[in-house]
């Protein structure tokens, strides 16, 4: 009855003149939704004395008719704005056929941020610059999308995000900057198309095959840290992913997880300034119940991923725009053909989940420098390797969870590409990227099921003080970041 109920409301809305399908302004659509509303809790009083009347015939306590005025308790006849919300979803495919399947969605973050920095210049003075001063600022960050799923393979979306078309690992605006209530870019952070074949789906050891293209969310962010992927980074190309399932027991459960990237990074008419990026990626993860005897699992998993940039190097030197990707790796760097092994291990205290990770990272293409260039103390260039540690407890997911993280991290200069990994470890320059050492650690704690506070500090100095790598000058930076995030 109720799915009835639901679906002649969505009917009457979508036949009838007098309430529009399509709204000409927020406030029509607002409206729309209100009368819509009001007729499914006139209709929800409707189906409550009818339950009411059957209920009394049932228990034989009342044989006669109720009266017409016969009062309705509250609870029965109120429609709260969940179940108004829920039966939209549920039932609007069935009227409007083109929006079955899909889901639109999105957040905004307002952001506190403070930067103080620990090193030899003078602030207020002649050797102070603009790069390592004391600075507070506001920044917010909108994103917002749509997905379609036609329920036969395919699906289709893109999302619209706050931030700049010259810088790949943020999407964050800056109140005030550039002055006097200007207004703030939006651009498309996501725009792609994937393949979900149903015959694949839980056949043999198959449980689950996808091929997407266009720009999309990293598929390689799951099994990485920010020592290799900023998580902003938005990859423009191909990619795979395939979920098998060698073993299925009701205690234990190994499951191998498969990506391959194909990335387009740079191209243009220019001669031999093309450049492409080659993922390969497997994690192999064992969940199992067999550990103590407790009513929840430990995950054990190990990741090995390898990241192939044929062309970088000489599109970056040769690269003519404002902004230069090479950013924090040396000027002699080689090649990057980078391997990441992660190992992590979940398990939980008291229904709290407790996650322990560590990364290893290596750049097998760099070479080196020259004896000479060591002679002179530059030996920045010979700096190819990263790691780093972790612990995070919780996991803020819905009202009155919460979650604290840790991180250490040693990034060589030319471990990994500096354009893509982590954008807010540290730096002049209020940017990270490579060539850094430092702590990353915060406090999250969800309010609501849809608003998150959530505090991030990091303490970070350059490995190597060098003029010859760009940001790495100067010492310890303190920066905390203090937001307030909200999904919609």
């Amino acid at each position: 009855m109720r799915r009835v109920l639901w679906l002649a409301a969505l009917a009457a809305l979508a036949l009838t003149q007098t309430v529009p399908l399509f709204a000409d302004s927020p406030g029509d659509v607002m409206s729309t939704l209100e009368s819509m509303k009001q007729q499914m809790t006139k209709m929800q009083e409707t189906i409550d004395r009818q339950n009411l009347r059957i209920q009394q015939l049932e228990s034989h306590k009342v044989l006669e008719t109720p009266q017409a005025n016969t009062p309705v308790q509250p609870s029965q006849a109120t429609m709260s704005d969940a179940d108004f919300q829920k039966g939209i979803k549920d039932n609007i495919g069935e009227v409007i056929p083109w929006m079955k399947g899909t889901k639109f969605g999105g957040d905004f973050r307002l952001r506190m941020e403070n930067f103080s920095f620990y090193d030899k210049n003078d602030d207020a003075g002649s050797t102070g610059t603009a790069n390592d001063r004391a600075r507070n600022r506001t920044r917010i960050r909108l994103r917002w999308g749509f997905e379609k799923d036609y329920g036969d393979d395919w699906k289709v979306g893109f999302r619209l995000a706050t931030g700049s078309t010259t810088d790949q690992t943020g999407t964050n605006q800056t109140l005030g900057n550039s002055g006097y209530f200007n207004f703030k870019t939006f651009n498309i952070e996501r725009a792609y198309a994937g393949y979900s074949p149903n015959g694949l789906k839980d056949r043999g050891v198959f449980k689950g095959v996808t091929i997407g293209g266009g720009k999309f969310e990293n598929p390689f962010l799951r099994y990485s840290t920010p020592i290799v992927w900023d998580s902003d980074v938005t990859p423009e190309g191909i990619y795979e992913k395939a979920t098998l399932q060698f073993v299925s027991t009701e205690d234990t459960k190994v499951n191998l997880y498969t990506t391959l990237g194909q990335f387009i990074l740079n191209e243009n008419a220019a001669v031999d300034t093309d450049a492409e990026m080659y993922g390969y990626q497997g994690a192999l993860n064992v969940s199992t119940y067999s550990f103590g005897g407790g009513d929840m699992p430990v995950d054990i998993t190990g990741a090995i991923s390898y990241y192939d940039y044929p062309g970088w190097y000489q599109t970056v030197v040769n690269n003519t725009a404002s902004t230069s990707y090479l950013r924090t790796n040396s000027l002699s760097a080689d090649d990057f053909r980078v391997v990441d092994f992660y190992p992590e291990v979940q398990f939980y205290v008291k229904h709290t989940p407790v996650t322990l990770w560590v990364d290893y990272v290596q750049n097998v293409a760099n070479v080196g420098t020259t004896d000479t260039a060591q002679s002179l103390g530059n030996d920045i260039h010979d700096k190819n390797e990263a790691w780093g540690i972790g612990l995070k407890i919780g996991k803020a997911k819905k009202k009155g969870d919460w979650e604290t993280f840790y991180g250490y991290y040693v990034i060589g200069a030319n471990a990994v590409v500096a354009a893509f990994n982590d954008s807010d470890f540290g730096g002049p320059g209020y940017a990270g990227y490579t060539n850094r050492i430092g702590h990353k650690f915060g406090l999250g704690y969800q309010l609501t099921d849809n608003i998150l506070f959530n505090w991030t500090g990091y303490l970070v100095r350059p490995l190597d003080p060098s003029s010859i790598v760009a940001s790495s000058t100067n010492e310890d930076v303190f920066r905390s970041q203090l937001d307030m995030g909200y999904k919609f």
